[in-house]
């Protein structure tokens, strides 16, 4: 059974935003949790996100949002290890680089991530989903940062920031990426014990 990793961006993602809905859409799945939603310090989301996936024993994908990408992205970077685990990545509306800095947000910082992120590469299977009209990254941005990560972007035209606020609390479109899950296994129709262990209440 693939396990699914759902890493949000600043603000988590609330109930009724797609990530919150795929959560409980599936039956192997955990989340990325944050000390402070509000302070995206990037090494500290990363220790976040390698605790999350250090605790999983199955194989993994991820699904991730706006700041959530550049966690996932910076992450797979610093601890290559990852990538034996990780069998697939979906970077949905990632957030602008250059809005972010060492003590967060870029204007708290003495310089931006701009530079340090056009020159990661990605290691495993990922799909990039972007938007035209996404007011944290401008569709040239996310043109260039899917140039220097070496991706094919799938653009789903006018979608805003693929969150709650531009209509998305639910992104159908998400299942042709998701490696499906094998929620029942084949039981054997000569062993009644199978039959007890999985539907006894």
């Amino acid at each position: 059974m693939i396990h699914t990793v759902i890493v949000p961006g600043v603000g988590g993602s609330e109930h009724d935003h797609w990530q919150s809905v795929l959560q409980r859409q599936l039956v192997s799945c955990s989340r990325v949790e944050q000390k402070d939603w509000n302070l995206p310090v990037l090494k500290d989301w990363i220790a976040e996100f390698v605790n999350t996936v250090d605790a999983v024993q199955q194989n993994i994908q991820i699904v991730a949002h706006s700041f959530g990408c550049l966690t996932t992205v910076a992450a797979l970077a610093q601890h290559p290890r990852l990538a034996k685990k990780i069998k697939s990545v979906i970077l949905v509306a990632p957030a602008n680089p250059a809005r972010f800095g060492e003590a967060g947000f870029a204007r708290l910082s003495r310089t931006d991530y701009q530079a340090y992120f056009h020159n990661l590469k990605i290691h495993v299977p990922t799909t990039l989903i972007i938007s035209e009209n996404d007011p944290w990254l401008n569709f040239s941005d996310a043109l260039q940062l899917a140039d220097a990560w070496d991706l094919t972007p799938v653009n789903i035209g006018l979608a805003g920031h693929i969150n709650v606020a531009s209509g998305f609390g639910t992104f159908p479109q998400l299942q042709n990426f998701l490696i499906s899950e094998n929620v029942l296994p084949y039981i054997s129709n000569t062993d009644d014990r199978k039959y007890l262990f999985k539907f006894a209440i």
